[in-house]
């Protein structure tokens, strides 16, 4: 069972206010934050990134966000998450209950202010964000797997996902040569195609971030990290 994110799915028809403005919301967050009107593209984000929310941003009787609702019951029932589903002022009782059969959580209506929504959308964030009072400040470099933060001598640190994966990977064994494609397959994937450059500039980021002296490059080969 894969742990869920501080990310959020919004799923909408393009040219949403309410979308635009939750997203927005999230801007100065740790999730990431991915709005698509596409199911296959829904799935992959949900399979790949385990968002905490996902938020559907659609009128009651869209047979897109009911395809996507039935995809993703199962997952939800393996990685428990919530679903928040926007209704156009729909006050159906048997139409609100078969998006609860459906997997949904909460039900809002578009006469909801928008300032409302993204606040709940914000409350169930935090849930999967925590706070950093939670860490005690340590020297050196702290990684919360838990929580997606990096710590550097008990300062906050925000690293994007595919990066802290990076980050992770090297960290979960020290001064271990991980090759570029140990690399590649293990925080990539084999779908995804990613040259050596794409390696390497995820790599000079972090250095911008964490310090130089943290991961070595092994000439020829690959990066291991050294504390």
């Amino acid at each position: 069972m894969k742990p869920l994110q501080s990310n959020v799915l919004i799923f909408s028809a393009k040219g949403s206010i309410l979308a635009t403005k939750v997203q927005d919301s999230l801007l100065n967050t740790r999730a990431e934050v991915e709005i698509t009107y596409s199911v296959q593209k829904a799935s992959e984000f949900i399979q790949e990134s385990s968002p905490c929310l996902v938020f559907i941003d659609t009128p009651s009787d869209d047979v897109k966000a009911e395809e996507l609702c039935k995809k993703i019951k199962k997952t939800k029932e393996e990685n428990r998450f919530n679903i928040y589903f926007l209704v156009d002022n729909n006050s159906n009782l048997e139409e609100q209950l078969k998006w609860f059969d459906l997997g949904v959580d909460e039900i809002g209506t578009r006469d909801t202010n928008a300032v409302l929504i993204t606040r709940r959308v914000q409350n169930i964030l935090g849930k999967y964000i925590g706070s950093p009072k939670d860490v005690v400040p340590q020297q050196g470099i702290v990684i919360d797997r838990e929580r997606y933060l990096v710590y550097k001598d008990g300062n906050d640190i925000f690293l994007p996902r595919k990066e802290f994966e990076l980050l992770v990977l090297l960290a979960s064994k020290p001064l271990k040569v991980f090759t570029r494609e140990d690399i590649f397959k293990i925080v990539w994937g084999n779908k995804s195609v990613v040259g050596d450059r794409t390696i390497d500039v995820h790599v000079r980021k972090i250095r911008e971030k964490i310090g130089e002296k943290h991961i070595a490059t092994i000439k020829g080969v690959g990066y291991k990290f050294v504390g």
